[in-house]
């Protein structure tokens, strides 16, 4: 396993914890599952982790910290920072991903 993958894996364990954090158990779990592949040296992790990028409803289009109050949007204290910390570490995966699948390629 190549730097750039163990550095993939960890941000991918930050990125699961974010989401977790707010519900979105989707996109947690499907970090987890590119995670796992990648901790097997399973390469279809990479590809697996870039196919929830682009496309509506994709995870570039995820926004956290929105809730329900009393039948009215409003935004959970503190979903500035998270979103800020969801699209550094959600960059950071697809730029590491992408690097390692040039390389692969």
């Amino acid at each position: 396993m190549g730097p750039k993958t163990e550095q993939l894996i960890g941000v991918l364990d930050q990125l699961a914890v974010v989401l977790e954090s707010d519900g979105a158990t989707h996109w947690s779990q499907w970090m987890r599952k590119a995670r796992g592949h990648l901790l097997n040296a399973d390469y279809y992790g990479v590809e697996y982790l870039l196919s929830a990028y682009g496309g509506m409803g994709s995870f570039n289009d995820l926004v956290l910290g929105q809730r329900g109050v009393d039948g009215a949007f409003a935004w959970k204290s503190g979903h500035v920072e998270l979103n800020e910390k969801l699209d550094l570490l959600r960059g950071e995966a697809a730029a590491l991903a992408n690097a390692i699948k040039r390389a692969q390629d």
